[in-house]
């Protein structure tokens, strides 16, 4: 590929649709957090699949509650790309020109298009994993006019979740392990009530002409009732473990959306949208989302990892006084390791597209490739089976924020 300009023709791209077929879902990764290229190509490739395939929803790895903001702002809703990016996209990740460039070509697109909006939601967790209470205030406002009867529950829910309320992942999950075991309980049995209560109402509403506003609101409840359940894995097992319950939401949200009628874009990271299972540092086996999307797809699912071999990369520095929730920083690429699929590459190209499937049956060595990129370091994974293309880019740098940070 010669280009990573936002706006040339996508002619280029004319092998996708062998890649993509008829999926449902394609997802676009990315080795590594905060790379300009790496939001450069995933643009691409999303005009690509809105204007040449029909796809219809840009769902990304921000959160599901917060990210409202972002489907109301592509469909001409008030404020600037900055705020909107900003608040509907969690851990600075929508804070850098190139995803402001994307969010300005969805509006855009629907501004100039005869038919359905091409939508931009969320798909995780409240704040990607701090406190439930955004998630909790919005199922309030359903439940004053809809079910007020909810509300002693939903207050009891709450009363525990201020103990811990904190828009900074860190910060909440460490509130959380110095509440009382007793009060836990009550946090987790006030949420499964409201899950049952409100599964109870869910056909009164739909013949009521509220189905919509229903099934919106049970999502909100649904993140914060795995939210719940990844704190008290967190306070048990560890993170590694307990974040997992990020990519079952993650999984389903878009699954809500197929459910829909939808097809769908994931951007999410490489991990999350790999199709095979992984080991945490206990041996113990982690589903990422792509493992329960294939799953549930079979062929309608479509991994796209991206990565990099030369150039700079992203890592998330630990939490200060000053930064809690952690900054960005630039951080040199090691060279491809042996086995890689970064190793594979040319690096004469700006960027290459491959497509592992199609390649398969022409490489005898297709097993070897057990390594590829998670940010500085190699992960351990059976690439050709984990995803169904690899888009490469030779040289990758940071975004505006990660550059401006390590120049103040």
């Amino acid at each position: 590929m010669e280009t990573l300009d936002f706006q040339a023709p996508v002619d280029d791209l004319g092998p996708l649709r062998d890649i993509v077929g008829g999926a449902q879902v394609v997802a676009l990764g990315e080795s590594s957090h905060h790379i300009r290229e790496f939001y450069q190509v995933r643009h691409r490739i999303l005009r690509f699949l809105v204007e040449r395939c029909g796809f219809e929803v840009y769902a990304l790895e921000a959160p599901f509650t917060q990210g409202q903001v972002l489907d109301s702002w592509v469909q001409g809703g008030p404020g600037t790309v900055e705020q909107a990016a900003a608040e509907g996209i969690a851990l600075s990740l929508g804070q850098c020109r190139e995803m402001h460039e994307t969010l300005r070509w969805i509006r855009e697109h629907n501004r100039a298009a005869a038919g359905p909006p091409l939508r931009c939601v969320g798909t995780d967790l409240p704040g990607s994993a701090a406190s439930p209470m955004p998630a909790l205030e919005e199922l309030a406002g359903y439940l004053r006019w809809a079910a007020p009867e909810a509300l002693p529950v939903l207050e009891e829910a709450v009363r525990v979740v201020r103990r811990f309320d904190d828009p900074v992942v860190f910060a909440a999950l460490g509130r959380y392990e110095n509440i009382d075991p007793g009060q836990r309980d009550v946090l987790t049995g006030a949420l499964s009530r409201l899950m049952a209560h409100m599964r109870r109402l869910a056909l009164v509403q739909r013949a009521r002409g509220h189905g919509a506003e229903h099934e919106t609101a049970m999502w909100h409840l649904r993140g914060a009732y795995y939210l719940d359940h990844l704190h008290r894995a967190n306070a048990a097992e560890g993170f590694e473990s307990a974040s997992t319950f990020r990519d079952v939401y993650m999984a389903e949200s878009v699954l809500r959306l197929v459910e829909g009628g939808a097809r769908v874009v994931l951007a999410a990271h490489n991990w999350h949208i790999q199709r095979t299972p992984t080991m945490d540092s206990q041996e113990r086996l982690l589903l990422p989302a792509g493992v329960h999307l294939a799953a549930a797809l079979g062929d309608g699912y479509r991994a796209i990892g991206v990565t990099s071999s030369l150039g700079r990369t992203t890592v998330l520095g630990e939490p200060t006084p000053q930064r809690p929730q952690g900054a960005w920083y630039g951080a040199p690429l090691p060279p491809p390791a042996e086995g890689s699929i970064e190793a594979a590459f040319s690096t004469d190209r700006l960027w290459t597209l491959a497509d592992l499937g199609a390649a398969r049956p022409h490489i005898h060595d297709a097993a070897s490739f057990r390594h590829s990129r998670m940010a500085d370091y190699f992960l351990d994974l059976p690439v050709f089976e984990a995803f169904d293309a690899i888009a490469h880019v030779s040289r990758t740098t940071g975004t505006d924020h990660v550059l401006e940070r390590a120049a103040s």
